[in-house]
């Protein structure tokens, strides 16, 4: 377990209607696994919701909706490539879109100009309060960026908040933080549009 706090966290509420060099060494003498810590960005963000986890995993958990959700982040050609459930309750939903975001120009050198992304949620089976957890990714196809972590939703006192935390880590040198930064704010902002189509479909808007 990471003890370190997050780099980049919010909370959101919904609710309301509005010589010679060592080998593990690099130039400069520093550890190689103090700059590969650097490289990685972490976030955790908090969406309150006035509705019990029961009814709101019954909505993020579905893969049309989740269809809607790409489409309304600019997505394009977005496509249901999995949703299953298990015996026990698990459940695991896969979408697949080309990117509908536009690049900066360091970043059009590392990631294709078209490309896909895959977003994958397995959720475990419900608590008795309807809690869950569960782990989210996104994979983009090409790009040296990788990103993803634990997600959960849990029981409040007036209704559900759905956690993401996670990493957002470059694998390439010299430009490898500014890629992070900018998946890091591309993923917030798309994660904060995201909850507020959920809260308009849930009716709290």
């Amino acid at each position: 377990m990471d003890c370190h706090p997050p780099l980049d966290s919010a909370v959101h509420d919904l609710t309301a209607p509005n010589g010679s060099r060592r080998a593990n060494s690099v130039p400069g003498g520093q550890p190689r696994h103090l700059l590969d810590l650097r490289r990685v960005k972490t976030i955790h963000e908090e969406f309150h919701y006035d509705r019990a986890p029961e009814e709101l995993f019954a909505l993020i958990s579905s893969g049309p909706f989740q269809l809607e959700i790409v489409s309304h982040l600019g997505g394009k050609d977005a496509d249901l490539v999995e949703q299953t459930v298990a015996p026990e309750g698990g459940v695991k939903v896969v979408t697949r879109q080309r990117t509908g975001v536009e690049l900066p120009g360091f970043a059009k050198r590392l990631i294709p100009a078209s490309t896909t992304v895959t977003q994958t949620y397995v959720w475990e089976p419900a608590r008795e309060d309807g809690s869950r957890e569960g782990i989210w990714s996104a994979d983009i196809k090409g790009a040296p960026v990788s990103m993803g972590g634990p997600t959960e939703l849990r029981a409040t006192g007036s209704g559900s908040v759905h956690v993401f935390s996670g990493e957002v880590k470059a694998s390439v040198p010299l430009l490898g933080g500014k890629l992070e930064s900018f998946a890091l704010d591309s993923l917030r902002r798309d994660l904060t549009r995201a909850a507020e189509f959920t809260a308009s479909r849930l009716g709290e808007t």
